[in-house]
């Protein structure tokens, strides 16, 4: 399976992160560097990260996003989760993190 993260939008309040693929062991260390460098260098308010495109998660990703989330918000910043794909959607319900973190149906949602 192909993987890609991406810093796709900056703009004055907010920055996308795309990430397409599986996001595990290997991979998930990107895509922590990938929202961190977006929080610092685009917008500083709001890190969404478009998850359309995620086949697989598993719990090293969950684990990275988590920290990801206590990171920005001790910067003064949030992390928004946008599209999540029916896979994202399982795990963040079977593992009750749906209720943790903040989850939009599309990207205009997460940045409005």
């Amino acid at each position: 399976m192909d993987f890609d993260v991406s810093i796709d939008e900056h703009a004055e309040e907010y920055s996308i992160v795309t990430v397409r693929g599986e996001v595990d062991l290997h991979t998930a260390p990107k895509v922590q560097y990938a929202i961190e460098r977006a929080q610092e260098n685009g917008g500083g308010k709001v890190v969404v990260v478009d998850m359309g495109g995620i086949d697989f998660m598993d719990s090293t990703a969950l684990s990275m996003f988590a920290r990801c989330k206590d990171t920005l918000e001790k910067r003064g910043a949030s992390l928004r989760f946008a599209s999540p794909s029916r896979a994202v959607e399982r795990i963040f319900s079977v593992t009750g993190f749906r209720d943790y973190f903040d989850i939009y149906l599309d990207r205009q949602a997460a940045i409005s």
